[in-house]
């Protein structure tokens, strides 16, 4: 077996790539002045693995390169933050549903994908070949035996939350919004006192930061000692890391599976576990 890495995970495939005592692909990454990209690997023979995150439409034509160079090979699929999935359904006449899409088309090349928490089960359930990690487990043994409280945004992050504090061994509850009157909307834990106490909020992605943000101030308010971010997918699009910040977030963390500076978790033996198996 050779690992692949893609132009958007090389830390992330060496991680894996070492978790398994295997060799990386030689790979050669390219682009020519009109835009278009260039994708030549050597060294692999009849099983290989790619990893390559979905971030951005160059991030999905480089992978379809990457299935197309491996045309000889048994390919698995790893695709740690699997870009596209936000559009999961038709919402409006004529529209596209890009999971589906995206979905028809990895699943031409490879036998098997693996990703990591998909945005949702639609998503999923677009998928005839799909594994997905749970990477919960690994943020929760991150905070192991620290004195945290975590929460989660709002009632449908729950059972995130809820794995996430087991491993961790700590408290847990989630953000609940109350209209008060027609200009006013009230958030607070559903049950838990914060006051004191060092808050984590989990959720699956920070994409804006919006509602970590808006979280916060509401922890902070109500007394919290400190709060920090947790997620699996760091997107953080345009400043969203500074807003964060500044609304007083004393810290952010993220897995892997998206290749950033808060990355300092890693799922890279979990996916390992599942290629093993």
């Amino acid at each position: 077996m050779k690992v692949v890495a893609g132009t958007s995970s090389p830390l992330l495939a060496k991680r894996i790539a070492n978790a398994l005592n295997a060799d990386l692909a030689k790979t050669t990454f390219k682009k020519f002045p009109d835009g278009e990209l260039y994708v030549r690997i050597e060294d692999v023979d009849k099983e290989a693995v790619i990893v390559q995150s979905i971030n951005s439409n160059d991030d999905l034509v480089a992978l379809m390169l990457m299935f197309d160079a491996l045309e000889d090979a048994e390919i698995t699929a790893v695709i740690p933050y699997m870009g596209y999935a936000r559009q999961d359904k038709k919402f409006n006449e004529g529209e596209a549903v890009s999971i589906r899409a995206v979905a028809k088309l990895i699943e031409s090349y490879a036998s098997k994908v693996i990703t990591v928490n998909i945005h949702s089960r639609d998503a999923a359930g677009y998928f005839k070949k799909l594994v997905e990690v749970d990477a919960m487990p690994v943020i929760g043994q991150y905070y192991s035996g620290k004195d945290v409280v975590m929460v989660s945004p709002d009632l449908g992050s729950y059972e995130r939350v809820k794995v996430c504090a087991e491993h961790a061994g700590c408290e847990f509850d989630y953000l609940e919004k109350t209209r008060l009157d027609a200009e006013t909307v009230e958030i607070k834990p559903k049950s838990l006192d914060v006051k004191g106490k060092n808050i984590v909020i989990v959720d699956d992605i920070i994409s804006t930061g919006g509602t970590m943000i808006e979280a916060t101030k509401m922890l902070l308010k109500a007394g919290a000692n400190s709060v920090e971010c947790a997620c699996v997918h760091a997107v953080l699009a345009g400043n969203a890391l500074n807003r964060l910040y500044s609304a007083g977030v004393r810290k952010v963390i993220a897995t892997d599976t998206i290749e950033k500076a808060v990355s300092v978790i890693s799922v890279a033996e979990a996916i390992a576990d599942v290629l093993r198996s």
